[in-house]
């Protein structure tokens, strides 16, 4: 499979044979997400490696993911392997992959930023494939991460407040919001301070 483009990017980076954003899963979602009851289902967007799908796993989930790199994908299923889980981890571009509406009790997002176009795609389908009920875990950067080298994109535009997660999910009940400057240490990629923000909300219904 040779999709280019963003898929050669990151299969270049996921060539190195060790977990380059870790084999945890992010402090944010392993401290508030529940346990899974009986036929619940996570969807983990661009899960890379598969440390925060695997847990989603261990904790009960039925779990779906997609990444935009085969290696990445490889490694997920690898690690799933590894701790005695399965994940239904799939290769492919994000906005061409079927979220389907209504289909899943959870969704996490973990540092994952689009230029405003694709940011507004993104929170659109996120509205959609969650089911009435369904929790919501996200942490992204804010535009005070542009100065720390712990990861993220420079690009202001692309960044995240607390204000913005607020109007991107109007009419959701927020369980937890905050900007926080906090310490990362997920892999070689994520070391060191960062400024992000962290939501936690359920879609009405």
């Amino acid at each position: 499979m040779n999709m280019g483009g963003p898929a050669a990017f990151w299969n270049e980076r996921y060539q190195k044979p060790d977990y380059i954003f870790g084999t945890e899963a992010n402090d944010f979602i392993k401290a508030v997400t529940p346990f899974a009851t009986k036929g619940m289902k996570a969807f983990a967007p661009a899960d890379g490696e598969g440390r925060n799908g695997v847990h989603l796993a261990r904790l009960g989930y039925d779990v779906t993911s997609v990444d935009v790199s085969e290696l990445a994908v490889e490694k997920a299923e690898a690690l799933a392997k590894a701790n005695g889980v399965r994940i239904n981890a799939h290769a492919g571009d994000l906005f061409e992959w079927n979220w389907g509406e209504a289909a899943y009790d959870l969704v996490i997002v973990c540092f994952m930023h689009f230029l405003p176009e694709d940011h507004t795609r993104f929170v659109e389908r996120i509205r959609t494939c969650l089911k009435p009920g369904g929790l919501l875990v996200f942490e992204g950067y804010t535009p005070d991460q542009i100065e720390l080298t712990s990861g993220g994109p420079k690009k202001p535009e692309m960044l995240l407040t607390a204000e913005k997660m607020k109007r991107d999910f109007e009419g959701f009940d927020i369980l937890f919001l905050q900007e926080v400057r906090r310490y990362l240490a997920e892999g070689p990629r994520h070391q060191g301070e960062a400024a992000t923000v962290q939501f936690l909300a359920r879609k009405p219904g």
